[in-house]
């Protein structure tokens, strides 16, 4: 893209341009929230703020309110600017109207293929967000974020088929330090996108918490991960991860990191890369 203040499409985008030789004073970090059953997790760098996705809600608990708001608060953040949900099911988007609560400012953006997904237009009914502040993705998508190239692949699938198969695919990277995102994508997203460019990464995010229609071999091999985050709630109904998961990355040397045995994960940019806190 000619402009690094555009995604794509006339998105604005929320990197910020500084004057040459201004040094941001926070380090660069991303942090997996321990949610429960879902997903949530936070980049922050150049004193912006991304969410990808935004963790569950029950009938009994909002990790939003419980969880997102409270670190959120607790990490020192004072503004969300963009909050990126992989997809519509609740375990990812749950929380979003209680972190919109807290930071009004903050835009949210999803493929447009589930433009007209009934359980998202509820929701964001509910949420009451602002036109201005909601945009519909492509199919992919390209800008920058502070000093990090951030890509998008939306698949453009049937919304009320499945929507596990239109889930984000997302890859923040500055050099080494690089991480990729792949929602809920089962193994045939996986493997129709695994050769589309280098999916290189020095951390994956686990597909689909862990569940065995997810993280293919085909993928570990696209990525190369040298960490493997699985969000994932403590004894959930759906067991995972599935030790078909933890024992293939294992074997392909992958260190992995999870949730619900050890809270939040954090890891802090440094010397290029991103080193575990």
């Amino acid at each position: 893209m000619s402009n690094p203040k555009v995604i794509a499409g006339g998105i604005s985008c929320v990197a910020i341009g500084f004057g040459v030789g201004w040094v941001w004073p926070q380090p660069t970090r991303l942090t997996f929230l321990s949610v429960g059953q879902g997903d949530c997790a936070v980049f922050q760098t150049a004193g912006t703020t991304v969410l990808i996705d935004s963790g569950p809600v029950t009938p009994k608990s909002d990790a939003g309110e419980k969880v997102v708001v409270p670190d959120l608060k607790e990490m020192g953040v004072d503004g969300v600017d963009l909050i990126l949900l992989s997809h519509p099911d609740i375990d990812h988007i749950g929380g979003t109207g209680a972190i919109l609560r807290a930071y009004p400012e903050a835009t949210i953006a999803i493929s447009n293929c589930f433009r007209s997904n009934a359980q998202l237009l509820e929701q964001l009914r509910k949420w009451k967000i602002d036109s201005s502040h909601l945009k519909w993705l492509g199919p992919e998508l390209k800008g920058r974020v502070g000093g990090f190239e951030i890509r998008l692949d939306c698949p453009q699938t049937d919304p009320d088929e499945e929507t596990n198969d239109g889930s984000m695919i997302l890859r923040i990277a500055n050099g080494g330090a690089s991480v990729v995102f792949t929602g809920d994508a089962p193994t045939k997203i996986e493997q129709a996108f695994s050769h589309v460019v280098d999916w290189r990464s020095e951390i994956m995010k686990a597909g689909h918490h862990g569940s065995k229609t997810s993280t293919s071999e085909d993928w570990i091999e696209a990525v190369r991960p040298e960490y493997a985050i699985l969000s994932c709630g403590i004894n959930n109904q759906y067991h995972h991860p599935h030790p078909e998961v933890v024992n293939r990355l294992k074997e392909d040397g992958v260190k992995t990191c999870r949730t619900d045995l050890e809270g939040n994960i954090r890891f802090v940019m440094r010397n290029g890369r991103f080193e575990r806190e």
